[in-house]
């Protein structure tokens, strides 16, 4: 069942409820978010962020074109969020409680590590290892050509090829805003003696006009896949890879799986953190740039994975708790994730000459990671949303939305490893390329 049922008017349901009901609770959340008397915590942000979340996501998957080729409900409540903020039709009062409960309560982070482990976990062990030795390399094909792109399309309306580079390739392909346009500003800000504001300023906008055709291309790869179905695995990876064992087909899980399910997530993600904080050499060692710890936690489930020490039962209740997240709490998510987001930024970029250069970096991001993970017998469609996608995208909350658009969830591990690895790898590009160019 899913948050939308269509039937006759009488017995439409809403997220499970008489479509009536569900209206007049929405509304009802608004008016107390509008009057600033929504609660400051957890519960209140979540029940506010589940009703209009949910009412977003529903519209924008029924507004046609919109729902096939420009990211569905999952990047309309993403707007919805920035107009509610952008419009001021929020006091802020509102805005703080559903920024912190994604931010510093950590919403976006327990979506995203219950979507790593439970699509880890029900992947076959014996896969997992081949497409992760494939991945690094697919990752670097799209960085590659999305370079070569980016610089020849930078030729082609007027831009020097290496200031595009600079200012519009590495914010796009760095990773996010947390993992990439911030520590890259502070290396830009080394090398030049500048304010490092004066560079993030612009590439925290480039970088979402990036995201956003991120997640048009994640659209159109999705109608490819449709039309052509030998280049997609509908959410498979790798060729000959199962995210089905034959042992899961008849294990139904019970509720404690589910809680067991979801504490070995909470479990991987806390150990994650602990390493990535205090025992890796590269992060305690300053050497210009970190990995981020969902790279740890992907590392970790897929190690206890192929050591096949986890119990099914264990396996399939993180599936469970996968598939809940995925279905019922990614539109809630939008909202908490765009709340903060000001509309008037992605005007401030938006030239015609910005455009391209960003649409074929994102293209060039596409085609190298089809190319290159072909080699290693990885679906084109998934190959180029997972490796390419979501190294353009912006970041977690990115991976999200472009995963949402073509409705592939279960390569939330893939899409971390390219937010987070790849974008320390683009920090090491970056703190190079930084010190040869101002030097």
């Amino acid at each position: 069942m899913g948050v939308y049922e269509l039937k006759s008017l009488k017995d439409k349901k809403m997220l499970g409820m008489p479509w009536w009901l569900f209206l007049a609770v929405t509304v009802l959340m608004y008016v107390v978010g509008a009057t600033g008397t929504l609660k400051n915590n957890m519960l209140g942000a979540l029940g506010f962020a589940l009703f209009i979340g949910t009412l977003a996501g529903i519209a924008g998957d029924h507004i046609p074109i919109w729902n096939k080729w420009l990211g569905g409900g999952m990047l309309f409540a993403f707007f919805v969020a920035g107009a509610l903020n952008t419009f001021k039709l929020l006091p802020a009062s509102t805005i703080k409680t559903l920024s912190t409960f994604n931010d510093v309560t950590g919403f976006l982070d327990l979506y995203i590590v219950a979507l790593i482990t439970g699509s880890i976990m029900s992947v076959d062990r014996k896969f997992l290892m081949k497409a992760f030795l494939g991945y690094i390399p697919t990752i670097l094909g799209g960085i590659i050509l999305a370079t070569i792109f980016g610089a020849a399309a930078a030729v082609a309306v007027g831009i020097v090829p290496m200031e595009s580079v600079i200012n519009i390739v590495f914010p796009i392909m760095g990773g996010g805003n947390g993992g990439g346009a911030i520590p890259m500003s502070q290396i830009w800000g080394d090398v030049t003696h500048l304010d490092p504001k004066v560079w993030y300023a612009k590439a925290f906008a480039i970088l979402s006009l990036g995201n956003l055709v991120a997640v048009l291309f994640a659209a159109i790869l999705n109608r490819i896949g449709q039309k052509y179905p030998k280049l997609t695995g509908n959410g498979q990876l790798m060729e000959g890879m199962s995210n089905e064992s034959p042992d899961a087909v008849k294990y139904k899980p019970e509720l404690l799986d589910y809680a067991v399910g979801l504490g070995l997530g909470l479990v991987i993600y806390i150990l994650a953190d602990v390493y990535a904080s205090h025992i890796s050499l590269i992060n305690t060692h300053k050497l210009g740039f970190t990995i981020h710890r969902f790279a740890f936690v992907v590392i970790f489930a897929a190690l206890l994975n192929i050591s096949n020490i986890i119990p099914l039962n264990v396996k399939e209740g993180a599936k469970g708790i996968q598939s809940f997240f995925a279905r019922y709490m990614s539109f809630p998510l939008m909202i908490t994730v765009g709340i903060t987001t000001d509309l008037h930024s992605f005007v401030e970029v938006f030239t015609l000459g910005n455009l391209f250069v960003i649409v074929m970096v994102v293209l060039g991001a596409v085609i190298g990671t089809m190319l290159v993970g072909k080699l290693f017998h990885f679906y084109p469609v998934e190959s180029a949303i997972t490796a390419g996608l979501c190294m353009a995208d912006g970041g977690g909350s990115g991976d999200v939305q472009v995963l949402g658009a073509c409705n592939r969830m279960e390569l939330m591990s893939f899409a971390q490893i390219s937010s987070r690895i790849g974008g320390a790898i683009m920090l090491v590009l970056a703190s190079i390329v930084f010190g040869l160019y101002y030097a």
